[in-house]
């Protein structure tokens, strides 16, 4: 199977936390990439494998504030209206990850669908 590069395209990112401390590794990202951003649109690069969804800002000079969110750890995939771009929402225990680009609908089919696949893979021991 590979793991390749699924869909690749400019987005906004931005972290919101709807309850405690999660225990995942996702939510250790996701609170750390917030402490880092805080509650503000983020412009920035996101990569979709059949995995992970990746997000890099493009703003330079703010350290390591790249976001790797494991598609197990997402539980449900939310779409908003907009009137240019749609907001894709990613929900996982801790957080929703809003994702605002164009195209976003056929985006979190997507997203919904690798999530899902993901969960079936057996989980792999290092």
């Amino acid at each position: 199977m590979s793991y390749g590069v699924i869909a690749s395209k400019s987005a906004n990112v931005m972290v919101e936390t709807t309850s405690g401390v999660g225990g995942s590794d996702s939510d250790l990202v996701l609170d750390r990439f917030q402490s880092i951003w805080g509650a503000a649109w983020v412009p920035g690069r996101l990569t979709i494998t059949r995995l992970h969804v990746n997000f890099i800002p493009s703003r330079a000079g703010r350290g390591m504030a790249m976001m790797d969110l494991n598609l197990r750890d997402i539980e449900q995939v939310e779409l908003a209206g907009g009137r240019v771009s749609k907001v894709m929402g990613l929900r996982t225990t801790t957080h929703v990850v809003h994702v605002r680009s164009l195209g976003a609908s056929g985006l979190a089919t997507e997203v919904a669908q690798l999530a899902e696949a993901a969960k079936k893979l057996p989980l792999r021991r290092r």
